[in-house]
């Protein structure tokens, strides 16, 4: 009875949740044999507004993933064609307590480094950014550069006596010693509930930021292009942090601190596959809380489409065809 149950006949990781995309689950990374993994962090540390609802997002994405399969009109390529795709799981967190549940993450991520795979990791709040940037960056020799697309710019010394909330991790990872802050770019920064001091810190330390005034004049392809050199300059490798609240509520109001006036769910995308175009390092996924999503899970059914389209920006890139869905189906010749 439990396999008929099965969405889609997939094997669950656990209850009713099953593996990302109906990818393998793979639970000893020692046997890890992928170019990208996936992995929950379902961890909400410190919250600040709407508190423990994000612990929940890598189940509820997870099962939002089964709408999507491994073909891709847009792309017209078959990922599974090009790179294997493994599900690792969830780390096993340690609730209250973030430095060790950011260590288990830290531990996981590297295990999977160790085997040259990508890891995408699904959190969470984010402050899990910065255990995830960091076994990254430590995974390699070349600097690391960041693209973040966020409504804020979480750049707090620290909130509630804590230096490991969602509140700082774009200061703990600036503070990393393979990644320039020069190399750090937020998209789509916006609204009143951004720091007095943010602004000034920001502009201290060399941080690039395109507010969403600057995406509305500049519109999101510059802006993507502009951030993806920035960020890989001298051949730094990329990490992507994408944090939901920077889309609008209208099209992701699931999220801790929703802004109204943000990214479009298309703009989104588009940005994402222009930042991504040639491949990255790691990728999270951060702060949807599916307890304050619509009856349709609005949100999730987006966060599950965004980590698709990373997946794609990866097959995509190995296939070479970077840019394919610029043009896998016009019907006339593109023009710049």
């Amino acid at each position: 009875m439990s396999e008929t149950l099965s969405p889609v006949g997939v094997p669950p990781i656990y209850g009713d949740v099953p593996p990302f995309m109906a990818f393998p689950h793979v639970r000893d990374l020692s046997a890890l044999s992928a170019d990208a993994v996936v992995v929950g962090m379902p961890y909400d540390g410190l919250a600040t507004f709407r508190g423990g609802a994000t612990r929940r997002a890598p189940q509820e994405i997870r099962k939002y993933s089964l709408l999507y399969g491994s073909y891709s009109f847009d792309w017209d390529i078959d990922l599974l064609s090009h790179i294997a795709v493994a599900d690792a799981g969830d780390i096993d967190v340690l609730p209250g307590d973030n430095v060790e549940s950011y260590a288990r993450l830290e531990a996981r991520l590297a295990a999977a480094l160790a085997k040259t795979t990508i890891p995408l990791t699904i959190g969470g709040d984010h402050g899990i950014s910065y255990p995830a940037v960091r076994a990254v960056a430590e995974a390699g020799d070349e600097p690391l550069g960041l693209i973040v697309f966020d409504t804020h710019l979480d750049l707090s010394e620290s909130f509630g006596g804590d230096r490991l909330t969602r509140a700082s991790p774009l200061l703990r990872i600036a503070q990393l010693e393979q990644v320039d802050p020069r190399r750090i770019v937020v998209i789509g920064a916006r609204g009143p509930r951004n720091l007095k001091e943010w602004t000034s810190l920001y502009r201290q330390l060399g941080i690039t930021v395109y507010s969403m005034e600057e995406v509305d004049r500049l519109g999101i392809d510059t802006v993507a292009e502009r951030a993806r050199k920035i960020a890989t300059v001298d051949g730094a490798r990329l990490y992507i942090s994408l944090d939901i609240d920077g889309v609008d509520p209208a099209f992701a109001p699931a999220t801790n601190s929703p802004e109204s006036g943000g990214l479009t769910s298309r703009e989104i995308i588009r940005g994402l596959r222009i930042v991504a175009r040639d491949g990255f390092s790691g990728f999270d996924l951060v702060e949807v809380s599916p307890d304050f999503d619509a009856a349709s899970g609005t949100t999730s059914i987006l966060a599950a489409r965004l980590l698709a389209e990373a997946l794609f920006c990866l097959a995509a890139r190995k296939a070479g065809k970077q840019d394919a869905w610029r043009h896998a189906h016009a019907t006339e010749p593109l023009r710049d």
